[in-house]
C-alpha cells in the first residue's frame, strides 16, 4: 500500500502529470500508449549502432502529420545518458500567416513539461536525463506528452517520425506505422 502512494504521488507531482486545458489524462495516456514503443524502438537502434561518443546524425523527429511545424526533436549527448530536445515555437517557420503561432495555453503547457524559451527568435528547449543504462521510455514520454499538450494531438493523431538511424519498428511493435 505505501509504494502505491508513493508511485501516486511521484506521478501526480511528476511535469508529465500535467494536462492543457484541450486534453486529459485519459487522451495523453492513450496518445501515449498508441505511439510510445515506435519511438522507443528507433531510439533503441541509434543507441546500439552508436557510437555513443558523437550525436552526428543521432536525432529524432517527431511531428504531427500535416502539421510540419507541431514537432518535437531530440538529439543523444553526454554519451547517450541525456537528449537535447527542442519543442517547435514556430521561429523557424515560414514568415507570414502560415508561421505558427502557439497561444499562452499551448506555452504554458510546453514550460509545464520544462521547456524553456530563451528567446521568441528560437524554439522551446530542455534536456532529459535518461541515465545509464539509458530509459528510452522518459524521452519518448516527454515528446509526446509535449505534442498532446502543447499541440493538440489527441488518441487518433497520426505522427510521422524522423530518425535517419533508426530502423524500421513495425514488427517489434506489432502497430501500424504512423
Amino acid at each position: 500500500m505505501r509504494r502505491a502512494c508513493v508511485l501516486f504521488l511521484m506521478a501526480a507531482t511528476s511535469p508529465l502529470a500535467a494536462v492543457d486545458p484541450g486534453g486529459t489524462a485519459a487522451t495523453r495516456a492513450r496518445f501515449i500508449a498508441r505511439h510510445r514503443c515506435a519511438i522507443v524502438a528507433r531510439l533503441d537502434a541509434m543507441h546500439r549502432r552508436g557510437p555513443v561518443g558523437e550525436s552526428r546524425d543521432r536525432f529524432i523527429i517527431v511531428a504531427l502529420r500535416g502539421e510540419r511545424q507541431r514537432y518535437v526533436q531530440c538529439i543523444f549527448h553526454a554519451r547517450d545518458t541525456r537528449m537535447f530536445c527542442e519543442a517547435s515555437s514556430g521561429a523557424y517557420g515560414p514568415a507570414g500567416d502560415g508561421r505558427l503561432r502557439l497561444g499562452a495555453a499551448e506555452q504554458a503547457a510546453l514550460r509545464a513539461l520544462g521547456y524553456v524559451q530563451a528567446s521568441p527568435r528560437e524554439n522551446f528547449a530542455r534536456d532529459v536525463e535518461m541515465g545509464d543504462p539509458p530509459d528510452f521510455t522518459i524521452v519518448a514520454d516527454q515528446m509526446l506528452s509535449a505534442l498532446h499538450d502543447g499541440y493538440g494531438a489527441r488518441p487518433e493523431s497520426v505522427i510521422e517520425i524522423t530518425a535517419p538511424h533508426g530502423g524500421d519498428p513495425g514488427a517489434i511493435c506489432n502497430t501500424p506505422e504512423s
